[in-house]
């Protein structure tokens, strides 16, 4: 019989996302609308050479942080751990919050001591990444490992990201996209039926990876809407509702670009989520038309992404128009920033519209930008102001590029 193939390395990418309108209302039923955008959290799943050991090494990139298991560990921990059936989100994300050991430290190799830590990056990062992976084998019937599937010395999953943690890019999901990806496709090496094809990302596969991210992103933030993981497991420009998902894809007419302004301040979402609960609470009558309004925002705006017969000048000065009203709603939310407020005010010095994207409290925010922008001096001025204010700016069009890629 012919030696069995091995797969030496694969590479999955997943984009992030923006949104545009909607963020904190669709908590309360109101839709909003997200984009995928140019940023992408990649994973390389790489076949290690023949050593003294075999090992699975998890590599993240972006902390930075490396964690390492025996193959005889990693074996164990699928055969011993049922994060399928057994173990769900939540409760593992309860195991996580609990000060003491991390939960899969007996599976570790010389577990680092920030993994004991309940507030570390790296127990975070690490139990997450471990709990997918075992809930996606386990889902595909995979319970131990055919070594003759793998490479001699074991194999290397390693994780970066183009977007800041924290920053309301949808980092985590894109992250969990990737990660549900590449389990999956560890699946069909250890089933011998890896391929490349489009094909092996059929609907009914990205099905999965918005599921299995889902549950990602439960252990992240708790009760996360879904919309991030739907952007970064499909792509485009779509209308979301909580709980429902997505009920429209946008047609757009016209590009969207935009300019993503980083604070680089991290913020809390669950947070600045309880901010707005709590105003809404407080100023019932008050709030409650702030959130009606946010959710008119939308249906305007989409209405002018998918006119076909209105200039697109008079296009743009409207969505401006809605930028700069929005932001303003959420600034009544109570979920601006200082850091914010400083690159509103260069936006509106250069004649752009802004407005906070994501949870606020910092994080990022986008200025909206029109045909021909690079020939705009206005533009220029824009860029230099936030760069001489200390900001990272980076131009991405809306809605573009493939959702989760496998090559």
């Amino acid at each position: 019989m012919a030696e069995q193939t091995i797969v030496q390395r694969f590479d999955i990418s997943a984009p992030g996302k923006v949104i545009l309108h909607g963020e904190h209302s669709v908590v309360y039923g109101r839709p909003a609308i997200a984009g995928s955008i140019g940023l992408r959290t990649y994973l390389t799943y790489t076949a290690l050479e023949s050593s003294s050991s075999t090992t699975v090494i998890i590599e993240f990139r972006s902390i930075p942080f490396t964690a390492s298991l025996t193959l005889d560990l990693f074996d164990a921990f699928l055969r011993e751990i049922d994060c399928y059936e057994t173990l769900q989100p939540d409760a593992f994300l309860e195991q996580l919050r609990t000060p003491g050991d991390f939960p899969f430290a007996r599976f570790v190799q010389d577990p680092m001591p920030s993994l004991a830590d309940i507030t570390s990056k790296e127990r975070m990062s690490l139990g997450s990444t471990l709990y997918i992976i075992n809930r996606v084998l386990r889902s595909e019937g995979i319970q131990s490992i055919d070594r003759s599937c793998l490479g001699s010395g074991g194999f290397q999953v390693s994780l970066h990201s183009e977007m800041s943690i924290g920053a309301g890019l949808g980092s985590s999901a894109s992250y969990g996209v990737c990660l549900a990806a590449g389990a999956y496709h560890l699946s069909r090496i250890l089933k011998r039926q890896f391929n490349r094809a489009p094909s092996s990302m059929s609907q009914e596969v990205l099905k999965k990876l918005y599921q299995w991210s889902f549950d990602s992103e439960i252990i992240m933030h708790v009760k996360p809407s879904g919309i991030d993981n739907e952007i970064a497991t499909n792509g485009g420009v779509v209308r979301f509702r909580r709980g429902t998902g997505v009920d429209k894809v946008i047609k757009l007419r016209r590009p969207v670009h935009v300019l993503i302004v980083d604070t680089g301040v991290s913020r809390s979402t669950a947070k600045l989520v309880g901010i707005a609960a709590n105003r809404l609470e407080r100023f019932p009558r008050t709030i409650g038309p702030v959130l009606e309004a946010m959710g008119g925002v939308v249906d305007e705006a989409i209405a002018l992404f998918e006119s076909e017969n209105d200039d697109p000048e008079t296009v743009y000065d409207r969505l401006s128009t809605l930028v700069s009203i929005n932001n303003n709603l959420l600034r009544a939310l109570g979920v601006s920033h200082p850091a914010l407020e400083a690159v509103f005010t260069i936006a509106e010095r250069s004649g752009f519209a802004s407005k906070l994207t994501g949870a606020g409290g910092g994080g990022c925010a986008f200025v909206l930008l029109p045909d021909g922008y690079r020939e705009l001096e206005s533009f220029q001025q824009l860029v230099s102001a936030l760069t001489e204010a200390g900001f990272r700016s980076i131009e991405t069009t809306v809605g573009t590029g493939a959702g989760v890629t496998l090559s």
